[in-house]
Protein backbone atom coordinates (compact mmCIF):
# COMPACT_ATOMS: atom_id res chain seq x y z
CA UNK A 1 0.00 0.00 0.00
CA UNK A 2 2.75 2.67 0.71
CA UNK A 3 4.34 2.10 -2.46
CA UNK A 4 1.41 2.75 -4.03
CA UNK A 5 0.53 5.87 -2.35
CA UNK A 6 4.70 7.11 -3.72
CA UNK A 7 3.89 6.04 -6.57
CA UNK A 8 1.01 7.81 -7.11
CA UNK A 9 2.18 11.36 -4.92
CA UNK A 10 5.17 10.79 -7.89
CA UNK A 11 2.56 10.81 -10.63
CA UNK A 12 0.76 14.03 -9.61
CA UNK A 13 4.31 15.74 -8.73
CA UNK A 14 5.29 15.14 -11.98
CA UNK A 15 2.00 15.82 -14.04
CA UNK A 16 1.83 19.24 -11.91
CA UNK A 17 5.45 20.21 -13.25
CA UNK A 18 5.16 18.97 -16.69
CA UNK A 19 1.64 21.60 -16.70
CA UNK A 20 3.40 24.07 -14.82
CA UNK A 21 6.34 23.82 -17.43
CA UNK A 22 3.70 24.20 -20.31
CA UNK A 23 2.16 27.06 -18.46
CA UNK A 24 5.34 28.79 -17.80
CA UNK A 25 6.51 28.15 -21.74
CA UNK A 26 3.41 30.08 -22.29
CA UNK A 27 3.93 33.00 -20.38
CA UNK A 28 6.92 33.57 -21.78
CA UNK A 29 6.28 32.58 -25.39
CA UNK A 30 3.41 35.03 -25.42
CA UNK A 31 5.39 38.16 -25.08
CA UNK A 32 7.63 36.53 -27.02
CA UNK A 33 5.59 36.37 -30.14
CA UNK A 34 4.79 39.84 -29.43
CA UNK A 35 7.82 41.19 -29.65
CA UNK A 36 8.93 39.20 -32.58
CA UNK A 37 5.34 40.55 -34.09
CA UNK A 38 7.00 44.17 -33.06
CA UNK A 39 9.67 43.67 -34.43
CA UNK A 40 8.67 42.39 -38.14
CA UNK A 41 6.72 45.12 -38.33
CA UNK A 42 9.43 47.75 -37.49
CA UNK A 43 11.97 45.87 -39.81
CA UNK A 44 9.07 46.05 -42.88
CA UNK A 45 8.30 49.73 -41.68
CA UNK A 46 11.83 50.88 -41.49
CA UNK A 47 12.60 49.17 -45.05
CA UNK A 48 9.70 51.02 -46.38
CA UNK A 49 10.98 54.54 -44.89
CA UNK A 50 14.86 53.68 -46.33
CA UNK A 51 12.72 52.97 -49.39
CA UNK A 52 10.76 56.39 -49.82
CA UNK A 53 13.68 57.98 -48.50
CA UNK A 54 15.92 56.73 -50.66
CA UNK A 55 13.97 57.26 -54.26
CA UNK A 56 13.15 61.25 -52.67
CA UNK A 57 17.03 61.87 -52.82
CA UNK A 58 17.27 60.62 -56.23
CA UNK A 59 14.79 62.42 -57.43
CA UNK A 60 16.44 65.45 -54.99
CA UNK A 61 19.56 64.93 -56.51
CA UNK A 62 18.26 65.42 -60.24
CA UNK A 63 15.82 68.35 -59.60
CA UNK A 64 19.08 70.33 -58.55
CA UNK A 65 20.82 69.44 -61.15
CA UNK A 66 18.06 70.55 -63.48
CA UNK A 67 17.61 73.83 -61.56
CA UNK A 68 21.27 74.66 -61.93
CA UNK A 69 21.28 73.82 -65.75
CA UNK A 70 18.20 76.16 -66.17
CA UNK A 71 20.16 79.03 -65.07
CA UNK A 72 22.71 78.22 -67.37
CA UNK A 73 19.95 77.78 -70.44
CA UNK A 74 19.34 81.36 -69.69
CA UNK A 75 23.05 82.58 -69.58
CA UNK A 76 23.82 82.49 -72.92
CA UNK A 77 20.51 84.57 -74.49
CA UNK A 78 21.52 86.69 -71.84
CA UNK A 79 25.54 87.52 -72.71
CA UNK A 80 24.61 87.94 -76.16
CA UNK A 81 21.27 90.83 -75.58
CA UNK A 82 24.91 92.54 -74.66
CA UNK A 83 25.26 95.51 -77.25
CA UNK A 84 29.07 94.56 -77.35
CA UNK A 85 28.51 91.37 -78.78
CA UNK A 86 26.36 92.57 -81.82
CA UNK A 87 28.63 95.64 -82.55
CA UNK A 88 30.66 93.73 -85.41
CA UNK A 89 33.54 96.68 -84.72
CA UNK A 90 34.33 94.65 -81.73
CA UNK A 91 34.82 91.30 -83.89
CA UNK A 92 38.36 89.53 -84.50
CA UNK A 93 39.89 91.22 -81.87
CA UNK A 94 41.46 89.46 -78.89
CA UNK A 95 42.57 92.89 -76.76
CA UNK A 96 41.14 92.91 -73.66
CA UNK A 97 40.58 96.11 -73.93
CA UNK A 98 37.99 95.44 -76.65
CA UNK A 99 34.55 96.00 -74.93
CA UNK A 100 33.51 92.61 -75.83
CA UNK A 101 36.31 90.48 -74.92
CA UNK A 102 36.10 92.45 -71.55
CA UNK A 103 32.56 91.60 -71.44
CA UNK A 104 33.16 87.79 -71.90
CA UNK A 105 36.31 87.82 -69.68
CA UNK A 106 33.82 89.82 -67.29
CA UNK A 107 31.26 87.25 -67.84
CA UNK A 108 33.85 84.22 -66.93
CA UNK A 109 35.23 85.34 -63.70
CA UNK A 110 31.49 86.68 -62.20
CA UNK A 111 29.82 83.32 -62.71
CA UNK A 112 33.01 81.04 -62.24
CA UNK A 113 31.21 77.87 -63.88
CA UNK A 114 32.51 78.63 -67.36
CA UNK A 115 35.88 77.48 -69.29
CA UNK A 116 35.55 79.05 -72.85
CA UNK A 117 33.19 81.45 -74.40
CA UNK A 118 33.07 81.92 -78.39
CA UNK A 119 31.21 84.02 -80.63
CA UNK A 120 31.17 82.67 -84.09
CA UNK A 121 29.95 84.41 -87.03
CA UNK A 122 27.63 82.23 -89.54
CA UNK A 123 29.68 80.75 -91.09
CA UNK A 124 30.73 79.15 -87.87
CA UNK A 125 34.34 81.25 -87.85
CA UNK A 126 35.52 82.70 -84.51
CA UNK A 127 35.25 86.41 -83.92
CA UNK A 128 35.63 87.01 -80.36
CA UNK A 129 36.92 84.74 -77.33
CA UNK A 130 37.81 85.51 -73.24
CA UNK A 131 41.33 85.84 -72.64
CA UNK A 132 40.82 84.93 -68.74
CA UNK A 133 39.92 81.82 -67.07
CA UNK A 134 37.51 81.60 -64.20
CA UNK A 135 40.05 82.68 -61.76
CA UNK A 136 40.71 85.81 -63.70
CA UNK A 137 44.23 84.41 -65.02
CA UNK A 138 45.36 84.95 -68.30
CA UNK A 139 44.63 81.68 -70.69
CA UNK A 140 46.05 81.58 -74.10
CA UNK A 141 42.78 81.78 -76.61
CA UNK A 142 44.11 84.11 -78.71
CA UNK A 143 44.82 80.66 -80.80
CA UNK A 144 41.02 80.13 -81.91
CA UNK A 145 40.34 83.49 -83.04
CA UNK A 146 39.58 82.67 -86.80
CA UNK A 147 39.16 79.15 -86.24
CA UNK A 148 36.31 77.30 -87.94
CA UNK A 149 33.84 75.51 -85.68
CA UNK A 150 30.30 75.57 -88.50
CA UNK A 151 30.61 71.33 -88.45
CA UNK A 152 30.27 71.18 -84.66
CA UNK A 153 26.70 70.06 -83.75
CA UNK A 154 26.48 72.82 -80.78
CA UNK A 155 27.08 75.39 -83.71
CA UNK A 156 24.78 73.77 -86.39
CA UNK A 157 21.86 73.31 -83.78
CA UNK A 158 21.89 77.34 -82.33
CA UNK A 159 22.39 78.26 -86.31
CA UNK A 160 19.62 76.32 -87.18
CA UNK A 161 17.26 76.95 -84.33
CA UNK A 162 17.07 73.77 -82.86
CA UNK A 163 16.52 74.41 -79.62
CA UNK A 164 15.93 72.52 -76.39
CA UNK A 165 12.08 73.27 -76.16
CA UNK A 166 11.09 73.78 -72.59
CA UNK A 167 7.61 74.45 -70.79
CA UNK A 168 5.19 77.30 -70.83
CA UNK A 169 7.24 78.70 -74.62
CA UNK A 170 10.62 78.34 -73.20
CA UNK A 171 13.23 78.45 -75.89
CA UNK A 172 16.23 80.03 -77.58
CA UNK A 173 19.40 77.29 -76.68
CA UNK A 174 20.43 74.51 -78.27
CA UNK A 175 22.32 72.48 -75.55
CA UNK A 176 24.52 69.65 -76.30
CA UNK A 177 25.42 66.33 -75.00
CA UNK A 178 28.36 66.85 -72.06
CA UNK A 179 31.17 65.72 -73.80
CA UNK A 180 35.41 65.72 -73.91
CA UNK A 181 36.74 68.82 -75.86
CA UNK A 182 39.69 68.95 -77.34
CA UNK A 183 39.56 72.51 -77.81
CA UNK A 184 39.29 73.14 -73.86
CA UNK A 185 41.03 69.94 -72.95
CA UNK A 186 44.30 71.49 -74.78
CA UNK A 187 43.69 74.87 -73.74
CA UNK A 188 43.66 73.46 -69.81
CA UNK A 189 45.93 70.20 -70.26
CA UNK A 190 42.90 68.53 -68.47
CA UNK A 191 40.12 66.26 -70.16
CA UNK A 192 38.32 68.95 -71.17
CA UNK A 193 34.94 67.65 -69.60
CA UNK A 194 31.91 70.59 -70.18
CA UNK A 195 28.38 70.67 -71.43
CA UNK A 196 27.77 73.26 -74.40
CA UNK A 197 25.27 75.76 -74.53
CA UNK A 198 24.20 77.90 -77.65
CA UNK A 199 22.49 80.41 -78.67
CA UNK A 200 22.26 83.11 -82.10
CA UNK A 201 23.19 86.37 -81.22
CA UNK A 202 20.38 88.97 -82.54
CA UNK A 203 20.96 92.41 -83.41
CA UNK A 204 19.05 95.71 -82.87
CA UNK A 205 16.74 94.76 -85.48
CA UNK A 206 16.17 91.15 -84.40
CA UNK A 207 17.83 89.60 -87.25
CA UNK A 208 20.37 86.67 -86.41
CA UNK A 209 24.05 87.79 -87.10
CA UNK A 210 26.37 85.32 -84.78
CA UNK A 211 26.17 82.02 -82.32
CA UNK A 212 27.49 82.47 -78.54
CA UNK A 213 28.80 79.23 -76.95
CA UNK A 214 28.99 78.99 -73.09
CA UNK A 215 31.63 75.50 -72.45
CA UNK A 216 29.93 74.81 -68.99
CA UNK A 217 32.63 73.03 -66.77
CA UNK A 218 30.68 69.88 -66.07
CA UNK A 219 32.27 69.77 -62.67
CA UNK A 220 29.34 72.04 -61.16
CA UNK A 221 27.28 68.89 -61.90
CA UNK A 222 30.14 66.72 -59.89
CA UNK A 223 30.14 69.22 -57.52
CA UNK A 224 26.27 68.92 -56.48
CA UNK A 225 27.03 65.12 -56.40
CA UNK A 226 30.09 65.60 -53.47
CA UNK A 227 27.92 67.73 -51.47
CA UNK A 228 24.95 65.15 -51.17
CA UNK A 229 27.82 61.98 -50.43
CA UNK A 230 29.04 64.22 -47.65
CA UNK A 231 25.71 64.60 -46.13
CA UNK A 232 25.44 60.57 -46.58
CA UNK A 233 29.04 59.99 -45.15
CA UNK A 234 27.79 62.47 -41.98
CA UNK A 235 24.45 59.91 -41.53
CA UNK A 236 27.25 57.03 -41.66
CA UNK A 237 26.28 56.13 -45.09
CA UNK A 238 29.75 55.97 -46.25
CA UNK A 239 28.77 53.32 -48.81
CA UNK A 240 26.45 54.97 -51.08
CA UNK A 241 27.11 54.74 -54.36
CA UNK A 242 26.10 57.58 -56.11
CA UNK A 243 25.19 57.84 -60.50
CA UNK A 244 23.92 59.75 -63.13
CA UNK A 245 23.66 58.40 -66.58
CA UNK A 246 22.64 60.30 -69.75
CA UNK A 247 19.69 59.64 -71.89
CA UNK A 248 20.94 57.00 -73.39
CA UNK A 249 22.35 55.21 -70.02
CA UNK A 250 25.78 55.94 -70.35
CA UNK A 251 27.65 56.96 -67.15
CA UNK A 252 28.34 60.61 -66.57
CA UNK A 253 29.05 60.36 -63.12
CA UNK A 254 30.40 57.43 -61.08
CA UNK A 255 30.62 59.00 -57.31
CA UNK A 256 31.64 55.93 -55.06
CA UNK A 257 34.41 57.23 -52.43
CA UNK A 258 34.30 53.78 -50.34
CA UNK A 259 34.65 51.59 -53.65
CA UNK A 260 36.88 53.39 -55.62
CA UNK A 261 39.32 54.26 -52.30
CA UNK A 262 39.47 58.42 -53.05
CA UNK A 263 37.54 60.96 -51.45
CA UNK A 264 38.51 62.94 -54.24
CA UNK A 265 36.42 62.17 -57.29
CA UNK A 266 38.15 62.04 -60.39
CA UNK A 267 36.24 60.79 -63.79
CA UNK A 268 37.75 57.38 -65.41
CA UNK A 269 37.92 57.78 -69.04
CA UNK A 270 36.86 54.41 -69.37
CA UNK A 271 33.80 54.61 -67.84
CA UNK A 272 32.45 58.34 -68.40
CA UNK A 273 30.66 58.75 -71.60
CA UNK A 274 31.12 55.63 -72.71
CA UNK A 275 30.03 52.93 -70.24
CA UNK A 276 26.01 52.10 -70.97
CA UNK A 277 24.96 50.75 -67.60
CA UNK A 278 21.38 50.46 -68.61
CA UNK A 279 22.19 47.47 -70.97
CA UNK A 280 23.54 45.84 -67.23
CA UNK A 281 21.42 47.26 -65.06
CA UNK A 282 17.97 46.31 -64.03
CA UNK A 283 17.24 49.74 -62.71
CA UNK A 284 19.41 51.78 -64.77
CA UNK A 285 17.05 50.49 -67.83
CA UNK A 286 14.41 51.09 -65.70
CA UNK A 287 15.11 54.91 -65.02
CA UNK A 288 16.27 55.46 -68.77
CA UNK A 289 13.03 53.99 -69.46
CA UNK A 290 11.35 56.93 -67.50
CA UNK A 291 10.42 55.34 -64.19
CA UNK A 292 10.97 56.47 -60.44
CA UNK A 293 11.24 53.83 -57.79
CA UNK A 294 13.32 51.46 -55.40
CA UNK A 295 14.74 47.83 -56.31
CA UNK A 296 17.09 45.40 -54.87
CA UNK A 297 20.01 44.83 -56.78
CA UNK A 298 23.05 43.00 -57.17
CA UNK A 299 26.08 45.28 -57.94
CA UNK A 300 28.46 42.76 -60.10
CA UNK A 301 31.42 44.28 -59.38
CA UNK A 302 31.23 44.07 -55.80
CA UNK A 303 29.10 41.09 -55.48
CA UNK A 304 26.45 42.56 -52.88
CA UNK A 305 23.01 43.10 -53.16
CA UNK A 306 21.99 46.75 -52.55
CA UNK A 307 18.10 49.36 -52.36
CA UNK A 308 18.85 50.69 -55.46
CA UNK A 309 16.47 53.93 -55.95
CA UNK A 310 16.46 55.35 -59.46
CA UNK A 311 14.92 58.55 -60.30
CA UNK A 312 14.24 59.79 -64.45
CA UNK A 313 14.72 63.65 -64.24
CA UNK A 314 11.69 65.76 -65.18
CA UNK A 315 13.51 69.07 -65.59
CA UNK A 316 12.87 72.05 -63.22
CA UNK A 317 10.80 75.57 -63.24
CA UNK A 318 10.43 75.78 -67.59
CA UNK A 319 13.45 73.89 -68.40
CA UNK A 320 13.10 70.47 -69.78
CA UNK A 321 16.34 68.58 -68.43
CA UNK A 322 18.01 66.43 -70.61
CA UNK A 323 16.41 63.30 -69.89
CA UNK A 324 19.05 61.89 -67.52
CA UNK A 325 18.63 59.79 -64.74
CA UNK A 326 20.15 59.07 -61.10
CA UNK A 327 21.16 55.95 -58.88
CA UNK A 328 21.74 55.82 -55.47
Amino acid sequence: MSNMLSQLKGQSFNGIAAKLTILLLLVGLVPALVVFGVFKWSEAALKKDTEHNLENLAVHIGQTIDRNLFERYGDVQAFGLNVAAFDQANWNSNDPANPLVHAMDGYMTGYGIYRLMLLLDLSGKVVAVNSVDAKGKPIGTSQLLGANFAGEEWFAAAAQGRFLEGRNGLTGTAVAEAQFSPVVAKLYGDDGFVLPFSAPVKDAAGKAVAVWVNFADFGLVEEIYGEIYAEMEKEGRAHAELTLLDKSGRVLVDYDPHGQKSKEYRRNPNIIGKFNLAEKLEVAKRAVAGETGVEAALQARKNVWQEAAFAHTRGAYDYPGLGWSVLV
